[in-house]
């Protein structure tokens, strides 16, 4: 198969997938091997945040994924008897990534989204009933890798230019690169129960954490006819003895009203094994790990899978620009050191908050529950409270603050709804998904310049309410003023936004001249080059590589 930069994707859950989509959408090849035969059937993940459906957004699947989720109204915190100690309703229905902060889904149906995607991307394929055996990298940076059919047990040889592990946490491709799990200390066995009732339940449409030290528990409306209940385990208990001695029936009948046991469809019992770890290696030249092979999280702030999808968006774009030759292997370097501390972080804000929501009713408790009422009232707090509130990127060569005081650059610009050649439109359908300039009025003779040589649009904000038009191509009307008050509170009259919408530097001198002499220095550092990149390939991937000659 040629035609163009080929990457070998190992695991066809949600974030291989995906991957293998965003690299199609970006002109590379990639092929997608998965031990299963298709898709996994029992739900696991259950929600994904307003960033990463702006990454759903990007892959062109807003709409199809707003017909499989369900925003959720916030969080109670209750204790044993179900009475709540605190409540946190969310206060706006859309967040300033343009999307419900919160939102349920089922992950079957999520997967059957992101593979339709991939079927409709000719540059992508996926096969099941594959599994990877070996990986060799060769002398000219690319990537050797046998694989093995699952059925007939017939191995074959692949090359490809990148590969990414997304095999999960038992990954094969961490064990190849010798990259091995970090132990950040929170293990819990948990019962994890998916239920489908006709009938609805007469419970507030949120998430509830359960206090209680003799039980702690989680319990979630997925869908209009999908419930999730999470029990932590005792030592000495199994699911069987759990659900034979009657304590699982009587675990869910508080929440049940008048719906009788009888009349739920239990979808999934298991025990689940909740760990936070995080491998101490994600690159190994032109092999990455992404996801679960690269980190696990508690669920408690429900980060596993948006930390999964957002590794997707930082890598592929980078890898992308490098195959296409673009930009230097530099670019792709800063994969591990942008992603692992971002990773490590929400992994150790979802152990904290398992214990604080679930240390149950212990002589801290009261303090807890006074604190709680309080945070209630406080103007703000609801949304910090849930919120995972990822943290900025880390400076390297992909992000660079302008000052100790710079809260920009590292961060997501905002996307609230815009006016562009009259009518309405999201930011992101304005700034297009590659670099984008982004400027407050009139952009600087130097920005312009800049941006023309790095083949960037430069997209013009303007207050709403104005008569003139703007007189540039690619303008932005802020009728909100959302986006217009951002960039005051930033200290930023220009700003330099990467294609997964993390701002990468600032400028605050007026027309961002300063933002021009960054940009100029940063493309030649990384070799940036828009017109090396190839002319997308027209071949289809649909026939597997055979023998060496990817």
């Amino acid at each position: 198969m040629t035609g163009g930069p080929f990457v070998l994707v190992v695991g066809g859950g949600p974030v291989g997938v995906a991957a293998a989509v965003m690299l199609a959408q970006r002109g590379v090849r990639a092929l997608v091997v998965e031990r299963h035969a298709g898709v996994y059937p029992l739900p696991r993940a259950v929600h994904l945040d307003d960033e990463v459906y702006r990454i759903l957004a990007d892959m062109g699947l807003a709409d199809a994924f707003a017909r499989i989720t369900m925003p959720t109204l916030g969080m109670r915190i209750v204790d044993a008897a179900l009475t709540p100690m605190a409540e946190f309703e969310r206060s706006q229905p859309v967040g300033v990534h343009g999307f419900p902060p919160a939102n349920m889904f089922d992950q079957p149906e999520l997967e059957v989204l992101l593979r339709d995607a991939l079927e409709a991307e000719p540059l992508a394929h996926i096969e099941g009933s594959t599994e990877l055996v070996d990986l060799r990298q060769m002398a000219d940076g690319r990537v050797e890798a046998v694989l093995r059919d699952v059925t007939s047990g017939e191995e074959r040889r692949v090359e490809a230019d990148a590969v990414l592990g997304c095999d999960g946490a038992n990954s094969t491709v961490r064990g190849l690169i010798a990259s091995t799990y970090e132990d950040l200390k929170f293990e819990e066995r948990w019962l994890v129960v998916d239920v489908r009732s006709e009938q609805t339940l007469p419970t507030w449409q949120g998430v509830h954490q359960v206090c209680d030290p003799r039980r702690a528990g989680t319990y979630m409306q997925v869908g209009p006819t999908r419930y999730r209940w999470e029990f932590r385990l005792h030592d000495d208990e199994t699911v069987d003895s759990v659900v034979d001695s009657g304590a699982f029936e009587r675990l869910l009948s508080p929440w049940l009203g008048p719906v009788p046991y009888d009349s739920l469809e239990i979808m999934r019992r298991a025990e689940y094994t909740f760990r936070a770890r995080i491998a101490d290696r994600w690159q190994d030249g032109r092999i990455l790990l992404l996801g679960d092979a690269a980190h696990l999280t508690p669920p408690f702030i429900g980060q596993g899978l948006c930390s999964g999808l957002r590794d997707a968006a930082n890598a592929t774009w980078k890898l992308a620009a490098v195959l296409h030759g673009t930009a230097s292997e530099e670019l792709l370097a800063t994969y591990q050191p942008e992603r692992k501390p971002h990773a490590r972080a929400l992994i150790m804000k979802a152990r904290t908050v398992g214990w604080a929501m679930t240390g149950g009713q212990d002589g801290a408790a009261h303090v807890r529950r006074a604190a709680l009422a309080i945070a209630c009232r406080i103007p703000g707090a609801t949304d910090k409270v849930l919120d995972a509130d990822p943290p900025r990127l880390s400076d390297g060569l992909a992000v660079h603050r302008s000052g100790r005081r710079d809260r920009a650059s590292g961060g997501l610009l905002p996307q609230p709804w815009v006016e562009h050649d009259g009518a309405a439109a999201r930011l992101d359908d304005v700034t297009g998904r590659d670099y984008a300039v982004v400027v407050i009025g009139e952009p600087s003779a130097a920005l312009l310049d800049a941006a023309s040589s790095a083949a960037m649009p430069v997209v013009r904000v303007v207050p709403g309410g104005g008569s003139q038009q703007p007189p540039s191509r690619r303008s932005a009307t802020d009728t909100s003023g959302l986006l217009i008050d951002w960039f005051r509170k930033a200290g930023a009259t220009a700003v330099l936004v990467r294609p997964d919408h993390v701002v990468q530097s600032r400028g605050r001198r007026p027309g961002g001249d300063d933002l021009a002499a960054y940009l100029r220095s940063w493309a030649t550092a990384v070799g940036w080059s828009p017109a090396a990149a190839s002319t997308p390939p027209s071949e289809s991937v649909r026939t597997s590589p055979q023998g060496s000659g990817a």
